[in-house]
């Protein structure tokens, strides 16, 4: 079904008058009887006529818009939180327009200029640029902005997520305080992505985080896997139950970790017997997997809620709009 916009033009034929005094009775401006614009507003309700958005806004300099430069919908964390801060969005009267960076960062810098010439009321970036390659672009756009997840712009431009390297640390402590003597640490493809010159502020964070941990409670070097290898990883299953030594997985996202116990289950590798694992982000879907896998619950939509009201105090010119760091805890499951 066709849907034909309704103009003033069509409005005032219908009534028998002039453009200008059915703007008049639109708008609700003097110079016109009562009569005549109690008839102009029953037609243009008859006709469905809807103001013109675009110059409406011009007017008023406001779009009721918020840009979102996420950086992919792979992986469900990054799902999630796009979805809470549209929803957040929608309750504050404002609309969301995302676009996926895909970890390039000209294709980031693509999307930067979009917003900007669209005069999107502000932006929230999980930025893929690093420090150097973004802080003043952004800030040259004299637009309110918020980073989520990596971190740009310190002390300039607010951020919020949770303490990844506190986190990672007490998650060695976690494991630690269950008996595991040795703790894997899994981030597949960090590598390539360092190679690549972007910005992995969030998982360097994690895995400082890992390192310090280790070196808490006396573990020795880390043990470090940034590829996806299967033999490895029965490898070091084999490895611990040949050596009585008790051995978990600890995994810089849920992702990982899910593979990982598909891979476990395959070769018939008993979790957490054989070997312990533990996630990252608390993504719904380990609720519907077996055994449940532990992992970090990073408050997810309560992130998403957040960056928008840190966003929306900004467009609302409140002072003193400071980072934000959420709170998390440990979801207990059956792999640990």
């Amino acid at each position: 079904m066709s849907i034909i916009a309704v103009r003033i033009k069509d409005i005032a034929i219908k009534c028998g008058v002039s453009e200008g005094t059915v703007d008049r009775a639109l708008n609700n401006r003097g110079g016109i009887k009562e009569e005549t614009k109690k008839m102009i507003l029953k037609t243009a309700k008859e006709m469905n006529y809807q103001p013109n958005h675009l110059a409406r806004c011009l007017a008023k300099g406001k779009t009721n818009t918020i840009g979102v430069i996420g950086i992919n919908l792979k992986n469900t964390f990054f799902c999630m939180l796009i979805e809470s801060i549209e929803a957040e969005a929608r309750k504050h009267g404002y609309f969301m327009e995302l676009i996926l960076s895909k970890n390039d960062k000209k294709s980031e810098l693509e999307a930067i200029n979009h917003f900007a010439v669209r005069k999107v009321d502000g932006l929230i970036i999980f930025p893929v640029g690093r420090e150097e390659d973004l802080t003043d672009i952004l800030l040259g756009l004299d637009i309110p902005l918020v980073s989520v997840y990596n971190r740009i712009g310190c002390g300039k431009i607010p951020h919020i997520d949770v303490d990844c390297r506190k986190i990672m640390r007490n998650a060695v402590k976690h494991m630690v305080n269950k008996g595991y003597e040795s703790i894997w640490y899994m981030d597949w493809g960090i590598e390539r992505q360092r190679e690549k010159k972007i910005n992995i502020f969030s998982m360097e964070q994690r895995r400082c985080g890992y390192d310090e941990g280790l070196e808490m409670y006396d573990l020795g070097e880390p043990h470090v896997m940034t590829e996806y290898d299967e033999e490895k990883l029965l490898d070091i299953a084999k490895d611990a139950k040949e050596k009585h030594k008790k051995t978990a997985i600890l995994c810089a996202y849920d992702n990982i970790a899910i593979k990982t116990l598909e891979i476990y289950r395959k070769n018939e590798i008993k979790v957490p017997e054989d070997i312990g694992i533990m996630g990252f982000d608390n993504i719904e879907m380990l609720d519907r997997i077996s055994p449940r896998i532990c992992s970090v619950d990073c408050k997810i939509r309560t992130i998403g809620q957040n960056a928008f009201n840190m966003l929306l105090a900004q467009i609302n010119n409140e002072e003193n709009i400071h980072d934000c760091v959420v709170d998390y805890s440990f979801t207990e499951g059956e792999t640990l």
